[in-house]
């Protein structure tokens, strides 16, 4: 009986080209991968921001202190503040439509950078909520304003500053537009504000603009 040994199979020797090119494959496929996780991730992250903010600002008002008690005098005045105390929270704006989705979300102060971090930003250096003039507030609808596109002509949107002051806005004008056009970003002579969302959903190739006028005021 033959009992030589099986010869052993040999490598099969992989050429510099093909190593090459599924090294290139790999890398290719990685980089799709963090093209999409990226967004992906800052989307999740703004998430996680704004509903913090919105849980801290709706456990109610607190008493702020004003100034130190001073000893044999009577106790400081008290002064109502709404949101957490944050800085960063600027105010709440609240939408009427779509009813069945209760949009709404705190706004933090600054620069459109702020959108890296939070999803709504009321544009620093435009009016303050209830204020004369343009109050501008940009905000993603990436991932929490999928349907805010219903909001329309006639529906309101409620902002509430940080001494709870309610300052309710009826929206008189809806535009779509290319990016490069903020003809409705000029100052105004009313108590205007100027809401502007990306459109379509997660494609974000041209912007949704709703201009609304304050017709009440509450305390």
């Amino acid at each position: 009986m033959d009992v030589r040994p099986y010869p052993r199979p040999q490598r099969v020797k992989r050429s510099p080209l093909r190593l090459s090119l599924l090294a290139l494959g790999v890398a290719a496929i990685l980089t799709g991968i963090g093209l999409v996780a990226a967004p992906l991730i800052g989307v999740w992250q703004r998430g996680h921001a704004d509903q913090s903010a919105l849980g801290s600002w709706q456990k109610g008002p607190s008493d702020a202190l004003i100034g130190a008690p001073p000893a044999s005098t009577p106790p400081p005045k008290t002064a109502v503040t709404c949101g957490s105390g944050s800085p960063s929270d600027y105010a709440l704006v609240t939408f009427s439509s779509p009813a069945a989705e209760h949009y709404g979300g705190v706004a933090t102060d600054g620069t459109w950078d702020s959108l890296h971090n939070r999803s709504m930003v009321h544009y620093t250096g435009t009016s303050a909520p209830g204020q004369q003039g343009n109050s501008i507030i940009a905000f993603h609808r990436e991932p929490d304003y999928e349907h805010i596109d219903q909001l329309n002509v006639g529906d309101t949107v409620s902002v509430q500053d940080r001494t709870c002051h309610t300052f309710v806005y009826k929206v008189t004008g809806r535009w779509t537009l290319n990016p490069s056009n903020v003809s409705q970003l000029v100052p105004t002579s009313g108590h205007d504000l100027t809401l502007i969302t990306c459109t379509p959903f997660w494609i974000d190739s041209q912007r949704i603009v709703w201009r609304a006028t304050m017709v009440t005021s509450t305390a």
